[in-house]
């Protein structure tokens, strides 16, 4: 984010020079701060690199990737016991258990749902919609929800009924 905004702020600056017919003006910012972005390049290259969190599941995916300020959690399912198939009874309970998981995922990393801002739902029957939302919205505050994509799916794994990753900010020390 910082990164981000100097090259904002550089950008303001050749704009507002370039405006002024001030070229020079330019030529010397470029040239003292040369070192210092390569640095900062650097720096925020070091940031970026990925924080694997290994699934306690034995399958062969992490649980959540940290890179810079976002965390990506894999899609979760409902899964029972030691990931040999989801709990039964349809899917609430499956969207219950799904959540549990996420939020004992996030609580990890010393985040909770309030810090998620991105869910993808995917649905084994688009006719459960309505009772996915129903839980859903109880897992959020209102007026607050994440923003989100819900698709039908072919299938998922274990048999799920429904499947969510999530997206969550999680702001790194500089």
């Amino acid at each position: 984010m910082k990164h981000l905004m100097k090259s904002f702020l550089f950008i303001l600056l050749v704009l507002v020079s370039c405006k002024n017919g001030k070229e020079e003006n330019i030529n010397n910012y470029v040239d003292s701060n040369a070192s210092f972005q390569n640095k900062d390049a650097e720096d925020v290259l070091e940031k970026q690199a990925p924080t694997f969190t290994p699934s306690e599941l034995p399958y062969p995916f992490s649980s959540a990737v940290q890179v810079g300020d976002i965390l990506f959690l894999s899609g979760d399912i409902g899964v029972a016991g030691e990931g040999t198939g989801v709990v039964p009874g349809g899917i609430v309970p499956e969207t219950h258990r799904m959540f549990e998981r996420i939020e004992a995922t996030l609580a990890n990393h010393g985040l909770g749902l309030k810090d998620v801002f991105k869910c993808t739902v995917m649905l084994a029957d688009m006719s459960e919609w309505q009772d996915f939302n129903e839980v859903y919205a109880g897992y959020f505050e209102a007026g607050r929800y994440p923003t989100r994509s819900a698709m039908g799916v072919k299938g998922l794994a274990l048999g799920a009924r429904v499947e969510m990753e999530c997206w969550a900010y999680n702001p790194q020390p500089d």
